[in-house]
């Protein structure tokens, strides 16, 4: 039995190390970005993995992702600086999909040593989620969809509907049904006719996604990339049948 622990901030790595080690009878290995930390897991088969959620090569909820689905008694704590709801949102999707469920906690770093003690030692010892009482509300939010949750980006990088629709084979309806069902979960509701006509949905959905976390610069340069190449190709394809 052991902990493995991936982070590649090499003065947060040490801390946590020592931390734990005054604590806990367990060997403790270290990783210093997510693809370390799935070939160590793969090797030791440790009992609890505390990961940071951003890792160069591999995020931490990836990382989670593949050690659930190959070692599903795995322990795992996400301990982060950064905590956007679109991890958090990834993480519960995939705890949903692994069976026996996984045992997992989420922390926020700057809390202080003995609670965050307290918290690694209610996952190792007891076997319970533990949440950090910051973020309750964003695991209690409605879930997005995978559609949503990429429909966001694309509004974030100015896709109209029709291009939507054609990036993702639904009818302009279809887009127009599914991001009304967006902006209910995002709480966006107009109530009178001035609201209606003062506001922007689209913007006011950017806006409070921004807000929440749910889109970040990292993500929405990915999906830009991503968005150039299809771009190109739906350009061609446009040019030969304008439709």
């Amino acid at each position: 039995m052991s902990i493995l622990i991936a982070e590649d901030n090499l003065a947060q790595r040490h801390y946590l190390h020592e931390i734990l080690a005054k604590q806990f009878e367990l060997p403790i290995i270290e990783a210093e970005n997510g693809e370390q930390a799935l070939e160590l897991c793969r090797q030791n088969c440790p009992v609890l993995c505390i990961f940071d959620i951003q890792m160069p090569q591999l995020s931490g909820v990836k990382a989670a992702k593949t050690i659930w689905r190959e070692l599903p008694a795995t322990k795992i704590i996400f301990w982060t600086q950064f905590p956007h709801e679109i991890y958090i949102n990834e993480i519960r999707k995939i705890v949903r999909t692994v069976e026996p469920t996984p045992t997992y906690g989420f922390i926020h770093k700057n809390n202080p040593e003995n609670r965050l003690i307290r918290f690694i030692a209610t996952v190792l010892e007891d076997g319970a989620d533990m949440i950090d009482p910051a973020f309750k509300d964003s695991f209690k939010r409605p879930l997005l969809t995978d559609f949503e949750a990429e429909a966001l980006r694309y509004l974030s990088l100015g896709l109209s509907n029709w291009a939507i629709a054609r990036k993702c084979s639904l009818s302009q309806r279809g887009v127009e049904s599914r991001l009304a069902t967006l902006y209910e979960k995002l709480n966006l509701y107009f109530d009178d006719s001035y609201e209606k006509l003062a506001f922007n949905v689209r913007t006011r959905a950017f806006c409070e996604a921004l807000k929440r976390g749910l889109i970040n610069s990292d993500e929405l340069e990915k999906a830009e990339q991503e968005l150039s190449i299809w771009l190109d190709k739906d350009r061609k394809r446009f040019s030969e049948n304008p439709k």
